[in-house]
C-alpha cells in the first residue's frame, strides 16, 4: 500500500511538473532499472493523460551508445529501443527514442588505434568526455536552440551511496524542485525517484505491468553481473563512468578488474571471454614502456601514445577477437528458439577503419597497412592497399632503393613534423637503418 501510494504521488508530481511550462522533455534512459523505472512512470503518466483527453507535448528518451558496450547489453538496449518505439506508435504517444553516438573521429577506436591514445586511467579518462558527454551535450544543446529550454529527467537516488546523496542534496533547487544543469544552458533537471529506496524500485518494476514488454530479461542481466548495472547517460551530473558494480564498456581499463564482465562470464556467458583477454591486453600493454613511444605528440619527455606496431598488433588482435566472439556466440546459441544464422557481433565498423587508416596516412603509413590487415579478415576489400605515394616509389625499389626501410624513416618523419616534437628524431633514423641492415626490422616496426 505504501509504494501504492508512492507511484501515485510521483505521477502527480510529474503531472504538475508537465503542465507548469512547454518545455520538452528529455528522459535519459540506459535500460537500467533506475532509468527504466522512470521511463515507466512517465509513459504511465501519459497514458492516463491520454484517457483524460489532455493535450499532451513531445517527450524524447535518449541513450548513449558508445559502440563498445557488452554485446549483451548493447542488443538488449537496442531491443528496448524498438519496443518502446514501436509501443508509442501504437498508442500514439508523443515520444521519440534516440541513440546518441560519438563522431567516427571520436569514437573510441579511432582515437586508441588510429592515434594511439593509451587506454583510459583514472588520472586520463579521455573515453568519457568523447564517447558519452561531447555526443550527448551537442544532441541536448540543439534541443535548447529549437526550443528555447528543456527539462531533463533523470533516474538517481539519495540512497545509492553517501556520495550520491550528498551530490543530490547539494544541488540548489528552485521553487519547483529542478536544478540547474550544470554545463548546458536553459537546460534543468528533474530526479522523480530521488527519495526511492533500491528495494522500491525493484518492487516497482517487478509488480507494475510493462507495456512494452517485461523485465525478466533485465534481471537476469543482474543477476549474471552481479552488479548495479545501471549506467546513465553522463549528461547526468552525479553520474559517475562505469565500472567497479556497474555494466561499463566492455574495454574498461580504468577499473582493475571488471566485476560485471567476471560475473558473466561465470554465469552462463562464456562465449564473451575473448573480449575479457583483449581488455586484459589493452590494460596490460598501456602499463609496458615497450608498447608506447618515449615522447608525447606535443615533444614533451614521458610516456607517449602507443607506437605504430603497437597499433597494428592491436588491429589485429581485435579483428581476430571479433571472429572468437562471434564463433563462440553462434555455437552457444544455435540451439536456441531465437537463433539467427545471420547475426554478427561487430567490434569495430568499418568508417572506424577507415577513420584509423587516415590518422595512420597522416602518421606517414603509405602502405594502408589497416586496409591490409582488415582485409585479411574479409573486411573493406574494396579498398586500395598502397598509396598513391608507394606506387609512385615502386618503380623505384631495387638494388640502391628499399621502400620498406623509405616508409619506416617517413613514418618517423611524418609523426615528428612539428617542431616541438623532433627532439631526437636523428637518433630514431639512424636506430631504424642500422636495425634493417643489421636483419632485425621487421614489417610492424
Amino acid at each position: 500500500m505504501y509504494l501504492m501510494n508512492k507511484i501515485k504521488e510521483t505521477i502527480t508530481s510529474l503531472k504538475e511538473q508537465y503542465f507548469a511550462d512547454n518545455r520538452p522533455w528529455v528522459v535519459t534512459y540506459s535500460g537500467g532499472k533506475d532509468s527504466t523505472a522512470v521511463l515507466q512512470l512517465v509513459i504511465q503518466m501519459l497514458e492516463e493523460l491520454n484517457k483524460e483527453k489532455k493535450d499532451t507535448k513531445h517527450i524524447y528518451i535518449v541513450s548513449s551508445d558508445t559502440s563498445i558496450e557488452m554485446p549483451i547489453i548493447e542488443k538488449y538496449l537496442n531491443n528496448k529501443l524498438d519496443e518502446i518505439d514501436k509501443f508509442a506508435q501504437k498508442s500514439n504517444l508523443k515520444l521519440s527514442c534516440h541513440k546518441i553516438e560519438p563522431k567516427t573521429t571520436e569514437s573510441f577506436w579511432s582515437l586508441l588505434l588510429g592515434l594511439g591514445y593509451p587506454a583510459p586511467t583514472n588520472s586520463f579518462r579521455w573515453c568519457t568526455e568523447r564517447l558519452k558527454i561531447n555526443p550527448a551535450t551537442e544532441f541536448l544543446k540543439d534541443l535548447v536552440n529549437e526550443h528555447q529550454s528543456i527539462l531533463m529527467l533523470l533516474g538517481v537516488r539519495t540512497d545509492e551511496s553517501i556520495a550520491r546523496a550528498n551530490s543530490i542534496e547539494a544541488r540548489v533547487l528552485n521553487h519547483r524542485g529542478l536544478s540547474v544543469h550544470s554545463t548546458i544552458p536553459n537546460t534543468y533537471v528533474l530526479s522523480p525517484i530521488k527519495t526511492w529506496s533500491t528495494e522500491e524500485v525493484w518492487t516497482y518494476l517487478s509488480e507494475t505491468p510493462f507495456p512494452w514488454g517485461d523485465h525478466s530479461y533485465m534481471m537476469s542481466l543482474y543477476d549474471k553481473g552481479s552488479s548495479e548495472g545501471d549506467c546513465n547517460i553522463a549528461l547526468n551530473p552525479d553520474s559517475p563512468s562505469c565500472g567497479k558494480t556497474r555494466f561499463g564498456c566492455w574495454t574498461c581499463t580504468v577499473v582493475e578488474v571488471d566485476r560485471s564482465m567476471e560475473g558473466m562470464l561465470k554465469n552462463g556467458e562464456e562465449w564473451m571471454e575473448p573480449l575479457w583477454e583483449y581488455r586484459e591486453m589493452l590494460y596490460n600493454y598501456r602499463n609496458s614502456l615497450e608498447k608506447r613511444d618515449t615522447r608525447r605528440r606535443n615533444g614533451a619527455p614521458g610516456a607517449g601514445p602507443f607506437l605504430t606496431s603497437t597499433r597494428h598488433e592491436l588491429l589485429i588482435a581485435l579483428l581476430e577477437t571479433e571472429v572468437k566472439v562471434n564463433k563462440n556466440y553462434h555455437q552457444m546459441k544455435q540451439k536456441a528458439l531465437d537463433y539467427n544464422k545471420n547475426e554478427k557481433i561487430i567490434l569495430i565498423k568499418d568508417e572506424e577503419i577507415e577513420q584509423i587508416q587516415d590518422n595512420w596516412n597522416k602518421d606517414g603509413d603509405i602502405s594502408n597497412k589497416a586496409y591490409r590487415i582488415s582485409q585479411d579478415f574479409n573486411r573493406l576489400k574494396e579498398k586500395s592497399v598502397s598509396t598513391e605515394l608507394r606506387k609512385e616509389l615502386e618503380e623505384f625499389n631495387g638494388e640502391n632503393f628499399n621502400i620498406d626501410l623509405f616508409e619506416r624513416i617517413y613514418e618517423i618523419e611524418a609523426y615528428r613534423k612539428n617542431i616541438s616534437n623532433r627532439y631526437g628524431i636523428i637518433g630514431d633514423i639512424e636506430k631504424k637503418v642500422i636495425d634493417f641492415y643489421k636483419g632485425e626490422f621487421r614489417e610492424t616496426n
